[in-house]
C-alpha cells in the first residue's frame, strides 16, 4: 500500500478502461469489414451511372461540335465570293479567282474536323475547285455519276457517302462528306460546297470514350458501317479488334432501344457498354470500358477502412495503457485534496477505493455546507443590522452606488423602485424614573424598547394588507435611541408615507411608556430615494428633536415642519451642508460649489437677516475645515496662516460670502486634493511601466494591471496616455519591437526563437514588425546586420 491507497483500485480502473476499449473496437471492425464489401457494390452501380453520364457529356460535344460545322458551312453559302459566281469566269477573272481559292483555304483551316474544302461548279463545263490543287474539270461520266445527283437533291444541306469512291481523297478523310448546296435562296442549284471531314480529328474525339488501355469505341455511319473505331486495343490484332467490335455492335442491336447502357461479359472481362445516336448526324455511337479497370482505383481506396480499423485498434490498446495513467491522476489528485494519504482513522467510513473515498467526504463537505448556511441564516439578522447601522451613519457613502446596491441585495433589502424614510425615537426621564439604576442600564431598556418596536411593526404587518412599506429594519443606537428604516415603494406619495410613519410613531409612545415608564419622543425624516442621503436625513431628524420644547412631553416631530417653540427656527441648513461635506471627502470640485450655491440659496430662504446668514457660513466653514482635518489634511499649512474666520467677518453681502468661500476655501483644497491624487497616479503608471519593462515577454493586460495595482481598467487606461504620451498597448507594442530589434542584430537566435523571447506568436510577429518598420524581421537583420 503507499499513501493509504489500495493497489487492487489502479488494477480495476485499468481493467474497465480495456473492457470498454474492447466493446468499443467491435463495432470499427464490424464497420470496417461491412464497408468493404458493400461499398464496392455500390461503388459498381454509381461507376456504371457515372459512365454513362462521362459518355453522354462526350457524345454531346461532338454533336455540338458537328453541329457547328453545319452552321459554318450553311453561313459560307452567303459568302459574295460565293453568290457572285455567276457572274465571273474562273481562270480568266485572275483577282476573283486568287479571292475565291484564298477564300477556300480559310475556310478549310477555320476547324479542325475539315479535311478539305471543294467548291463544285455544274454547267457545261463542270469544275471542281479547292484553295489547294486549284480547279480541275470533271469528265462528263464523273460528274454525271457521282457529282450530278448532289446538285439534284431536295436538301440544301446534307451527308452523303457518294463520294467515297472519288479519285484524289486521302486516308485520312471520312467516307462521309457535308454538302451545301449553293445558291441557298434559288433553285436550281448551280453548284455545292464539299466539306470532308478529318478522319484523325474524329477519332480523338471518340478515343476519348475509351480507356487509354483497354476497351473500344466506334462511330457507324447511316449504312452501319464503321466510320471511326478507336485504338486503345491493348492486343494489338486488327481481328481482335474487330471481333470485339462485331459482338458488342451485335448486342447493341439485339439490345431493341436506341440509346443506353448494359454489362456485357466477353473472354472472361466485364464491359460497360453505352451508346447513343447524334443528334445532328443520326450516327450511333457505341463505347465499351472493362469494369475492373473502372473500380480498381475504389477496391484500393475501399481496403483502406480495413486496414484503418485494424492499425487503430492496434494503436487503441497501446493508448490505453498510458492514457488509464493520466486519466487516474485527476482522481488520484482528488483523493489527495480529500485526505486519502491520512490514517484510516480519521475517515468517517471505511475506505474501499477512491471513489466511495470522495463520495463519503463530497457527502461529509456537503453537510459542512448545510451546517454553515444554517449558521449564516442564524447571523444575517445580526449582519444586516450593522450594514444598516453603517449606512444611516454615513460610513459607507464613500462606496460607489453600485456596491451598495450589492450589498442590499446580499442582505435581502428591497432595492428596485423604492424610497426610504425613517423614524427616530428617544427615551428620555430616565434619571427620573431608575434613579437607582447603574450606567449599563441605559442600554438594556434601549434594548427592550427596540423588541418592543419590532414586535408592533411585525404585528401591523401580519393583520394589514397592504402595508405602506415593504420592508422596516429596527437600528439600536444603544443610546436611548432607536430608529426605523422604512423601505416604501416609490409610487407612493410622500404626504401619504410620512402620514403612515407618523401614525405609527404615535402608535409607539403608549406601548413604551406603560412597560418601560419613559417618556418617548419620535422624529418623522424626510422621504428620499437615495441610500447616500440616509446618514443626513437622521441628522436632520436629530438636529430637529433637539430644539423640542422642553415641556413637549411625549410628542411626533416632523422634521421639515418642525420649528422649535419661543424661538426663531434655526437657520443652518443640515441637508444642504452634508451634502457639501461628502462632495468634499469624494473631491468633486464642481458637486461641491453647486452645493455650496445651495446651501446659500438655503440660507437667503430661510433667513434675509444678514448676521443669521453670516453665521450659517461661520457654522458652515467649521463644519469644512474640521472634515478637512479628519481626511488629513492640515489648513493652517494650507491656508497659509490665515485668518479665515475674520476674512468671513468683514464680508456682509451674501454673493461676496459665497464668492469667498468658493475661491479660498473650496478651491485651494481641492487643488491640494488634486495634486495629491496625480502624484498617486503618476506613481501608479510608473509602476506599471516598470512592470512592462520587465515582464514584456508575458502575457500582461489592462485589466491585470488595473486589478494589480487596484485601481479600473478605464481609469489606468486614461492615466497611462495622459502620463506616457501614448497607449497602453502601443507602448508594449513598442517596447516588445525594441527588444526584438536588438536580438535581430546582436545574436543569431531565429526569428522564431525572438519572437518567443519577445511575447509573440511567430506569425503575429512578422506582421506586427512589418506593419511598424516596414520590414519584415528577416529584411531587417539583413539591413542592419554588422559587416
Amino acid at each position: 500500500m503507499k499513501n493509504g491507497r489500495p493497489r487492487n483500485n489502479v488494477s480495476f480502473f485499468h481493467k474497465s478502461l480495456i473492457i470498454t476499449l474492447l466493446i468499443s473496437s467491435i463495432p470499427l471492425i464490424s464497420l470496417a469489414i461491412l464497408t468493404y464489401y458493400t461499398g464496392i457494390r455500390e461503388i459498381e452501380r454509381e461507376v456504371g451511372r457515372t459512365q454513362e453520364l462521362q459518355y453522354a457529356q462526350v457524345s454531346e460535344r461532338m454533336d455540338a461540335q458537328l453541329t457547328q460545322l453545319k452552321m459554318t458551312v450553311n453561313q459560307w453559302a452567303y459568302n459574295p465570293l460565293i453568290m457572285e459566281l455567276p457572274g465571273h469566269s474562273i481562270g480568266q477573272d485572275v483577282r476573283y479567282t486568287l479571292d475565291l481559292f484564298n477564300q477556300l483555304v480559310v475556310m478549310k483551316q477555320s476547324d479542325p474536323l475539315i479535311s478539305q474544302v471543294s467548291l463544285l461548279l455544274g454547267g457545261d463545263k463542270p469544275l471542281l475547285i479547292d484553295g489547294e490543287n486549284g480547279s480541275r474539270p470533271l469528265s462528263h461520266e464523273l460528274f454525271t455519276e457521282s457529282y450530278l445527283p448532289l446538285l439534284e437533291q431536295q436538301q440544301m444541306i446534307f451527308w452523303t457517302d457518294r463520294l467515297d469512291a472519288v479519285e484524289n481523297r486521302t486516308d485520312n478523310t471520312l467516307s462521309l462528306s457535308l454538302v451545301q448546296k449553293v445558291p441557298v435562296l434559288s433553285d436550281p442549284a448551280y453548284g455545292a460546297i464539299i466539306v470532308d471531314l478529318n478522319k484523325g480529328e474524329l477519332a480523338s474525339l471518340v478515343e476519348q470514350l475509351s480507356p487509354p488501355e483497354k476497351g473500344s469505341a466506334f462511330i457507324l455511319g447511316p449504312e452501319q458501317d464503321y466510320l471511326v473505331t478507336s485504338a486503345a486495343y491493348p492486343a494489338g490484332s486488327d481481328d481482335e479488334k474487330s471481333k470485339l467490335n462485331d459482338a458488342i455492335l451485335t448486342a447493341v442491336q439485339n439490345s431493341g432501344k436506341s440509346a443506353g447502357s448494359f454489362s456485357y461479359s466477353l473472354n472472361k472481362e466485364v464491359y460497360v457498354v453505352t451508346y447513343g445516336h447524334l443528334k445532328s448526324t443520326g450516327w450511333l455511337y457505341v463505347c465499351a470500358t472493362p469494369l475492373s479497370h473502372l473500380i480498381k482505383p475504389v477496391e484500393r481506396i475501399f481496403k483502406l477502412p480495413l486496414f484503418a480499423g485494424i492499425l487503430g485498434l492496434i494503436i487503441a490498446f497501446i493508448l490505453s495503457w498510458l492514457a488509464s495513467k493520466q486519466l487516474y491522476r485527476p482522481l488520484l489528485h482528488l483523493t489527495r485534496v480529500f485526505g486519502y494519504d491520512q490514517p484510516a482513522s480519521v475517515s468517517d467510513a471505511p475506505r474501499r477505493n477512491e471513489v466511495q473515498f470522495i463520495e463519503s467526504r463530497w457527502n461529509y463537505l456537503l453537510r459542512e455546507r448545510t451546517d454553515m448556511k444554517f449558521k449564516l441564516e442564524k447571523a444575517m439578522p445580526a449582519l444586516r443590522e450593522g450594514f444598516v447601522l453603517q449606512l444611516v451613519q454615513g460610513h459607507l457613502n464613500a462606496l460607489p452606488d453600485y456596491r451598495i446596491r450589492e450589498q442590499f441585495e446580499q442582505y435581502e433589502l428591497p432595492t428596485d423602485n423604492v424610497c426610504y424614510s425613517m423614524l427616530l425615537v428617544e427615551l428620555s426621564g430616565f434619571a427620573n424614573r431608575y434613579g437607582n439604576l447603574t450606567s449599563g442600564d441605559d442600554r438594556l431598556l434601549t434594548f427592550a424598547a427596540a423588541n418592543i418596536m419590532e414586535e408592533m411593526l411585525q404585528e401591523q404587518q401580519r393583520y394589514e394588507h397592504s402595508p405602506l412599506f415593504l420592508h422596516a429594519h429596527v437600528i439600536n443606537f444603544q443610546d436611548l435611541t432607536i430608529g426605523v428604516l422604512f423601505t416604501h415603494s416609490a409610487e407612493l406619495a410622500k404626504e401619504q408615507i410620512k402620514g403612515s410613519v407618523s401614525a405609527f410613531g404615535r402608535t409607539l409612545i403608549a406601548p413604551l411608556q406603560t412597560y418601560l415608564k419613559l417618556q418617548a419622543n419620535v422624529g418623522v425624516s424626510r422621504v428620499t430615494t437615495s441610500a447616500k442621503l440616509l446618514s443626513i436625513m437622521l441628522e436632520d431628524t436629530r438636529q430637529a428633536m433637539r430644539h423640542r420644547g422642553s415641556d413637549a412631553g411625549d410628542s411626533v416631530i416632523d422634521t421639515e415642519a418642525a420649528a422649535p417653540a419661543g424661538e426663531p427656527a434655526s437657520t443652518y441648513p443640515f441637508l444642504q451642508g452634508n451634502m457639501l461635506l461628502q462632495a468634499l471627502q469624494s473631491g468633486m470640485e464642481e458637486q461641491a460649489a453647486q452645493h455650496a450655491e445651495a446651501f446659500m440659496d438655503a440660507l437667503r430662504a430661510k433667513s434675509s437677516n444678514a448676521y443669521a446668514i453670516q453665521q450659517g457660513m461661520l457654522q458652515l466653514l467649521g463644519n469644512v475645515l474640521f472634515t478637512m482635518m479628519q481626511m488629513g489634511s492640515n489648513p493652517q499649512q494650507l491656508y497659509k496662516g490665515v485668518n479665515l474666520y475674520e476674512q468671513l467677518l468683514q464680508l456682509r453681502e451674501p454673493s461676496a460670502m459665497l464668492n469667498w468661500f468658493n475661491a479660498s476655501v473650496l478651491a485651494p483644497f481641492m487643488e491640494e486634493m488634486q495634486s495629491h491624487k496625480d502624484m498617486e497616479i503618476k506613481q501608479t503608471v510608473e509602476k506599471v511601466i516598470a512592470l512592462m519593462q520587465e515582464h514584456y515577454m508575458q502575457d500582461l493586460s489592462l485589466e491585470d494591471c488595473a486589478e494589480r495595482f487596484g485601481t479600473y481598467p478605464q481609469k489606468l487606461s486614461v492615466s497611462f496616455r495622459q502620463f506616457a504620451g501614448i497607449n497602453f498597448i502601443d507602448y508594449l507594442t513598442r517596447l516588445r519591437l525594441n527588444r526584438s530589434k536588438e536580438l535581430l542584430v546582436g545574436t543569431h537566435l531565429k526569428i522564431s526563437e525572438i519572437a518567443a523571447q519577445v511575447g509573440y506568436q511567430p506569425a503575429y510577429y512578422n506582421r506586427t514588425f512589418k506593419k511598424h518598420e516596414g520590414l519584415t524581421p528577416g529584411q531587417y537583420r539583413e539591413k542592419h546586420a554588422p559587416e
